[in-house]
């Protein structure tokens, strides 16, 4: 068979006519995020194809999968029992030998496990450094590790994260950033390849920030802490050195493969900037380490199980974008400390990833292709647009300390928040086929309400919304319940039943179907535009004399809104509405 070619004019003609009158870009462009559109189709790249680092050849690996172990996490619930501590105390040490025979080959945890543990030479380590309470001890430090760790290592010093999350005063941020000077001299000194400053978007992204805003953050935070180690007396290329980068990968495969390898172009045009890397011919030194982190929150409490899906595919996006480093999650970690069970799977996505899949045998697989490419033009073009805007209000220290960083990601939280209430941005096995039925690993958490440091930005889970609905539900006692009451055939309610199924289960309601008039406290009509103007009226006049509370009505009302209000219906339920609000009103009826 042979087929003519077709234009990309005649595609489009094909598609306005399929589309019956709707605008082209109306109905198939959309808004990835303020700023960045995306079209369906791409025939060429950008204009001038901004370049892209390809650091894994330089470095010589594919990438590391680093497994995380918070200090002191294991002992926060046994706090005052010596016993329970020390059994915690077990419990971290068997993790923490489970994941280095299991083949996590860099670890992130806190200095003291660092120098303790003999086991962890050959393997990169990324240390917090809570544990160094003062710049000697810190420097320190850096003397202790250069030969216990000898695959490398990247201290976790970083004075504005800090500041992000609220514990470290700003009045303090001068003698913070002299500290990371003196830090970073001494691991160019006694630690080659080592670096002492971590670049973090992790708080930034936890509190609403997209993909532009976090490269922007991480670009205005590095031309400070750079700033900071020239005048600590480092040269351009070793202030260079001293600086990695730590950044989440959210829900977004596409989009967050292309903000890795946006931040890679933008952060080499800042280090061009300041002379510290000639992009014409960077090599080993000049490729910045990138430590990506899957994302704590899109993770779920509620159907964990999903969660392997979700950490799957941002160890597939952080590969893809070229991090050097990538920790996947736990699929149980929104339930509290991760079981062993849940920091084996995700060892192994890891690892499947990379020894069976061959996830990162190859330098740039975005390279070439022409949304990849667009995509990652446009959205390091945005980010570098917003971090020039930080920069002329004086830099994201003045941003963070007058409270306009915590507004402008209180306000994106808050818009997102909006989308995930009306069910635009699907939280699958939460807002999206709710499994009602399931047995969690272990409880579900009931507070999702830490406290806050003043002046810190908040930490959100996308999830907490629809999961308090089910908390609610549950808390109730009798599960509550709806019917729906299907009209006509059985092939013209289907729809509509499977809407409000779907509907209703994301905040713990069940339902049951029928054909009869009961009066039960909650009823929804579920059939075919036609059949509600030919029955709608008298079906819903008739549960209202059975002794039905609440009746609503699956899909938009149209010109039907007026008469069936009058015949009791209380509302509707169609895409688009606010499920959040709906539900939570729903869960106020008594059963």
């Amino acid at each position: 068979m042979e087929f003519s070619p077709v234009t990309v004019a005649e595609w489009r003609a094909q598609v306005e006519k399929e589309l019956a009158g709707k605008p082209f870009d109306a109905a198939l462009v959309h808004e990835a995020m303020e700023g960045i559109l995306v079209a369906p189709l791409y025939t060429e790249g950008p204009r001038a194809t901004l370049a892209t680092l390809a650091p894994r050849e330089r470095r010589g690996v594919p990438f590391r999968i680093c497994m995380r172990h918070e200090p002191g996490a294991a002992a926060d619930d046994s706090a005052g029992d010596a016993d329970l501590k020390a059994g915690a105390d077990l419990k971290a040490d068997a993790d923490l030998k489970a994941d280095v025979e299991g083949g996590a080959d860099a670890l992130w945890l806190g200095l003291e496990r660092a120098l303790t543990r003999d086991d962890l030479a050959r393997r990169f380590h990324v240390i917090d450094m809570d544990e160094a309470s003062s710049a000697e001890d810190l420097e320190s430090a850096v003397g202790r590790l250069a030969p216990v760790a000898t695959s490398g290592f990247a201290l976790t010093l970083d004075p504005l994260a800090r500041r992000a999350r609220g514990s470290a005063p700003f009045m303090t941020l001068a003698e913070d950033l002299t500290t990371l000077g003196r830090v970073a001299r001494a691991v160019e000194e006694h630690a080659q390849g080592a670096t002492a400053a971590m670049v973090s978007t992790l708080p930034y992204h936890e509190a609403g920030a997209d993909a532009a805003d976090e490269i922007a953050f991480a670009l205005s935070t590095g031309a400070r802490y750079l700033d900071a180690l020239l005048s600590s007396g480092l040269s351009p290329d070793q202030a260079a050195r001293q600086i990695a980068v730590q950044v989440s990968v959210g829900r977004d495969t596409f989009l967050e493969l292309c903000k890795l390898r946006a931040l890679r172009t933008c952060w080499q045009k800042l280090l061009a900037a300041l002379a510290a890397v000639d992009t014409r011919r960077a090599g080993p030194a000049e490729a910045t380490l990138i430590h990506a982190v899957c994302s704590s929150r899109t993770l779920t409490a509620r159907d964990p199980w999903v969660n392997m899906l979700r950490v799957t595919t941002q160890v597939f996006s952080a590969v893809l974008g070229g991090a050097d480093l990538v920790t996947p999650s736990a699929f149980d970690q929104a339930l509290g400390a991760p079981s062993a069970l849940g920091r084996r799977v995700a060892r192994n996505t890891g690892l499947v990833l990379r020894e069976e899949s061959f996830l990162g045998r190859v330098i740039d697989p975005a390279g070439g292709a022409y949304y990849f490419e667009t995509l990652t033009d446009a959205l390091a073009r945005e980010a570098w647009r917003r971090f020039r805007a930080i920069e002329r209000e004086g830099g994201i220290t003045a941003a963070l300390e007058s409270g306009r960083i915590s507004a402008k990601l209180d306000a994106a939280w808050h818009d997102w928040l909006a989308r995930i209430a009306k069910r635009k941005a699907p939280i699958l096995g939460v807002s999206e086929f709710a499994n009602l039925d399931e047995t969690l690993p272990r409880p579900a958490p009931r507070d999702e309400a830490p406290q806050a440091s003043p002046g810190a930005l908040a930490a959100h889970r996308d999830a907490t919304i629809f999961e308090a609905l089910r908390a609610r539900a549950e808390a109730a006692g009798t599960p509550p319940e709806a019917l729906l009451v299907t009209l006509g055939p059985f092939a013209e309610s289907r729809a509509r039943v499977g809407f409000a199924t779907g509907f209703l289960g994301a905040g713990g309601i069940r339902t049951r179907e029928s054909t009869a008039d009961e009066g039960v406290p909650l009823a929804c009509l579920c059939g075919s535009d036609e059949r509600y103007a030919a029955e709608a009226v008298d079906r819903a006049r008739a549960l209202k004399a059975a002794g039905c509370r609440r009746v609503l009505v699956a899909g938009r009302p149209g010109r039907l809104e007026a008469p069936l209000r009058e015949a009791g219906v209380d509302g509707f339920i169609f895409i688009g509405c606010d499920v959040v609000a709906v539900l939570s009103e729903l869960l106020e009826v008594p059963s």
